[in-house]
């Protein structure tokens, strides 16, 4: 490993050392330290940093991009009120203290953060639609045989690509919840417009006589002439 990369996983074994979990594996404590690091260069996770969560989460990555690129600090702030929030349970609760506890409500924070992650990811799936499709299924056939056909020859191809690959991570893996963005995370993540697409389609004035709130125009006195 380089010195970079090594002095990375040292510090992902301080950070489980801190927060008390010591018995995780240290990739946990190494999203803890890239969250931390974000927070305070307020900027998305570069070098190793990215490769990691490349690898092992792909929605953290996206999320935390997502701050960066909001172009602002109050993105940054509901990251720090989320992380706020773990912080005070566990200051109230009968957890075991730490040396470490603002890390510690890094840890707790990190399933609610990869699942505004994922909310991202998904509305990226569902834009791209059809067509991302149409390219899995064109890079399914091209890996799956080779120009003459021969499965036998594109195996061995992709062995030889596994082999000649690093050790793959083990995922972060984390609990899965049910988030629902603030409005404040809406509007730095990009969800805002949704809302405001699903708004404007029930806020359409129907056409015809009625005013668009059930109720038809008043008529004239007198009736029909």
């Amino acid at each position: 490993m380089t010195t970079g990369t090594d002095i990375f996983w040292r510090n992902a074994h301080v950070v489980l050392r801190d927060i008390g979990m010591q018995s995780l594996d240290p990739v946990h404590g190494a999203a803890v330290d890239i969250v931390r690091w974000c927070r305070v260069v307020r900027g998305r996770p570069t070098h190793h940093r990215q490769a990691l969560l490349e690898q092992v989460s792909p929605a953290l990555l996206v999320y935390l991009e997502a701050l960066a690129n909001s172009g602002g600090p109050a993105a940054w702030r509901t990251l720090e009120e989320r992380i706020r929030v773990h912080a005070e349970t566990l200051r109230d609760s009968d957890v075991r203290r730490c040396s470490r506890p603002w890390l510690a409500a890094i840890w707790h924070a990190l399933p609610e953060l990869v699942g505004l992650g994922q909310h991202i990811l998904d509305r990226l799936g569902e834009k791209e639609g059809s067509t991302s499709d149409a390219m899995s299924a064109g890079a399914g056939t091209a890996t799956g045989a080779g120009s003459d056909g021969n499965t036998e020859s594109a195996g061995k191809a992709g062995s030889a690509a596994t082999a000649n690959r690093p050790g793959l991570l083990p995922c972060l893996v984390l609990p899965i919840v049910a988030v629902t963005p603030t409005p404040a995370e809406a509007k730095a993540l990009g969800f805002r417009v949704a809302r405001e697409e699903a708004t404007s389609k029930k806020d359409v004035t129907p056409e015809g006589p009625g005013t668009g709130d059930g109720s038809e125009e008043p008529k004239p006195p007198g009736g029909l002439r």
